[in-house]
This record gives C-alpha cells, structure tokens and sequence, in this order.
C-alpha cells in the first residue's frame, strides 16, 4: 500500500508535476561543487555521518533527517542538492492562489531536494520516469483530496549526469503556508515528512 504521514497536522498536497528535457534546461551533475569550491557534493549513501557537512540539513533538521531517510540502504534513491528559504511576498502571494485559498496565510515555507534511481537500468529509463511522476502525483494528491491542502509539491524531471553516467533525476519543491512562521514551518516539516514516506513505498517507486 502507499504509505501516507501519519502527522495529524499535515492536511495533505496539491501536487503536479512538469518536464524540463528541453536542449537549452538546465542538467543535473552529480557530483557537484560551487564556483568558489567552498560548498561541494556530500555521497550520504557512503558516508551518512557527514550530514552535518551539508548546512541546510545542519539548520534544518526535518531536512536532514528526510536526506537520511532518502539515501538509506534499503532506499531506491540518491539525493544529490537541496535548499530551504522563507517564500517572500510574492512567492507567498503565488503559492496561496495556486492553493485556492479564501483565508490568506502569512507565512511560508519553500524547499527542494534532488533525487533519482541509484539502480543504473532505472537510472536511465525516461519511461520509468514518466511513469513515476505520475504515482507520485496521485500518492501526493490522496490526501489533499480529503481535506484543503496547505502545502504544494511540484516535481519537475530533468537529465543527469551521476558519475559520468547520463539518466535522470527529479527536483522535487515542497511550499507549505501557515498563519504565522512557526505555523509555516511545522506544515513544512510534516509535508517533507510525508514526501518520505511517498517516496519510500515500493508501489509508487515502482520496484515492487
């Protein structure tokens, strides 16, 4: 069965998802350093104890602990990037009409994090792919469809080059809206929460 967050705070997703293949998008390269070298690729599959390297996991710890979960032994996936900021007021103001919200929120959360199949044959498989974003979208969706959902989860597939083999990885952006900041925050944790356990259900990875 698909696992869903058992955080009785969390109402659920509105989820889509997007394809950037286009020639001119941009290609995920794994590993990866910045321009000045100071921030670099960390392998949590290998090295898990390095976590605190990785400062948004540092700050963040629901980040963190999702990037462990992810990159576990008996997980499908690899992580390769994240972020986290606060939604200015724009960004605020565009999250809350994608939601279709009467009652508007004054706080908000933003994130993503990159992952893709470490299974080479998977890895590479455009279909598979496309038909991963699809039950990641429904197992998504399920409970927003319940309740009003507080959170947006858009996945977007694009190329990647991991370890000079070329496939594909999906970025995935989670926003999630409250009243007030620690209300914003603690939407986000649960929704990163529940992105785990989507994402860790063998029916929607597709390898069960």
């Amino acid at each position: 069965m698909i696992q869903r967050s058992s955080n009785e705070d969390f109402a659920g997703f509105q989820a889509s998802w997007a394809i950037a293949l286009a020639e001119d998008s941009p290609v995920l390269v794994v590993p990866w350093s910045d321009d000045a070298g100071r921030v670099s690729y960390v392998d949590l599959r290998r090295e898990p104890e390095r976590i605190g390297e990785v400062l948004e996991a540092r700050e963040h710890p629901a980040l963190g602990r999702t990037l462990l979960r992810l990159n576990a032994p008996e997980s499908q996936w690899a992580t390769a990037k994240c972020d986290r900021w606060v939604l200015d007021e724009e960004d605020l103001e565009t999250a809350s009409l994608d939601l279709d919200r009467d009652v508007p929120f004054e706080a908000g959360v933003g994130s993503y994090i990159d992952f893709y199949y470490r299974d080479a044959g998977l890895f590479g498989s455009l279909e598979h792919y496309r038909a991963l974003l699809v039950r990641l979208v429904q197992a998504a969706n399920a409970a927003g469809e319940r309740n009003e959902p507080e959170a947006l989860l858009e996945l977007t597939l694009r190329r990647c080059v991991a370890d000079g083999r070329e496939g594909f990885a999906v970025t995935a952006f989670a926003y999630a809206l409250g009243r007030e900041p620690a209300d914003a925050e603690a939407k986000w944790a649960a929704a990163l929460a529940a992105l785990t356990q989507i994402l860790l259900a063998d029916d929607v990875a597709g390898v069960g």
